[in-house]
């Protein structure tokens, strides 16, 4: 056995073996080649599909972070308008409460107002029946004493025959008549008070 022979004992297991084995172990060994290539060539396959998928992913993940992005600047908008409408909400509802205490003072006192008119003219109408009362006695005393009056020409008539006979006899008798003309004016005057 050469050196050579020594360093690399698989070459003299290829001798003996001869030229069969050699076609075997070429069979084998490019079986082997081709199983690896196919291998490697579906893990470059699989490393590109892994490759495109990645890059999907990070394509939808790009839109998904831009999403999420527009939808919490669209959030921000949205509290934003929230508290913008709350503030307004309170803010009216506050308006509106004062408005309506404004309005239930003003109705109040509005109310009292028509009140006092109420009563003030309820003492007025009181007053204008007292009046009304009054003027109608004083009517009906008028219409008595104008009654009264037409009746009295033949009082008057009768006074004067009265006082025509009274005279005639006086001046028979020779007493002055003025007194009895001062006495029939006296009942005549009574006469006129008591009515």
């Amino acid at each position: 056995m050469s050196t050579k022979d020594q360093d690399y004992p698989e070459a003299t297991l290829v001798k003996e073996a001869g030229p069969q084995w050699a076609h075997a172990e070429i069979g084998r060994l490019s079986q082997e080649l081709r199983e690896t290539t196919h291998e490697k060539i579906q893990a470059a396959e699989y490393g590109l599909a892994v490759l495109e998928e990645k890059q999907q992913l990070k394509q939808r993940y790009d839109e998904l972070e831009t999403e999420y992005e527009a939808a919490r600047h669209e959030l921000d908008q949205l509290k934003e308008a929230f508290g913008q409408a709350h503030s307004t909400h309170r803010k009216v509802a506050a308006d509106g409460e004062s408005r309506e205490e404004s309005l239930m003072l003003e109705s109040a006192s509005k109310e009292a107002l028509y009140q006092q008119k109420v009563l003030e003219m309820q003492n007025d109408l009181r007053q204008a029946k007292d009046s009304l009362a009054s003027t109608q006695a004083e009517n009906e005393r008028l219409v008595s004493v104008a009654l009264e009056m037409r009746e009295l020409p033949p009082l008057t008539t009768r006074l004067c025959s009265s006082f025509t006979t009274t005279s005639a006899m006086s001046l028979d008798s020779g007493l002055p008549c003025q007194p009895i003309l001062s006495s029939a004016a006296g009942r005549q005057e009574e006469t006129m008070e008591t009515s």
